[in-house]
């Protein structure tokens, strides 16, 4: 009969929570760092495209570093291809800053791409909120 020690025990535990904090932060990271590629046939399909992107990301729920809830106003959006073929925040203008901050943060969350032949394309949105 093969006797183990306390030391040894510890240690296989130590080792199996590692390995397993390991594969969480691989499958964590994996699904943090998913690019969403978009495909469009021309200019105009890739504006639907982001388009809808900026409408489905201020659709989600708020998040909880805004501690004012006045998201009231207009603010002009412009969002460009980068000649990589990222597609990134260009500028943000508006009168309520906090709105602004919103739109930036929920915008940059977003790891939108498409093909380089669109590059140098800027796009502008008005968005307006009530």
């Amino acid at each position: 009969m093969k006797t183990t020690n306390k030391g040894e025990n510890i240690m296989r535990t130590l080792k199996t929570y590692l390995f397993v904090f390991t594969v969480i932060a691989v499958i964590f990271s994996a699904t943090q760092l998913k690019a969403d590629n978009i495909s469009a046939a021309n200019t105009s399909d890739l504006r639907i495209h982001i388009y809808k992107e900026l409408v489905e990301i201020l659709k989600s729920p708020m998040w909880l570093n805004f501690q004012d809830k006045n998201l009231k106003g207009e603010t002009e959006v412009t969002i460009c291809v980068c000649h990589s073929g990222k597609i990134v925040l260009k500028s943000v203008d508006g009168e309520n800053q906090i709105l602004n901050n919103m739109i930036t943060h929920k915008f940059n969350s977003l790891n939108l791409w498409t093909a380089t032949n669109f590059a140098d394309q800027s796009y502008n949105f008005k968005v307006v909120s009530k």
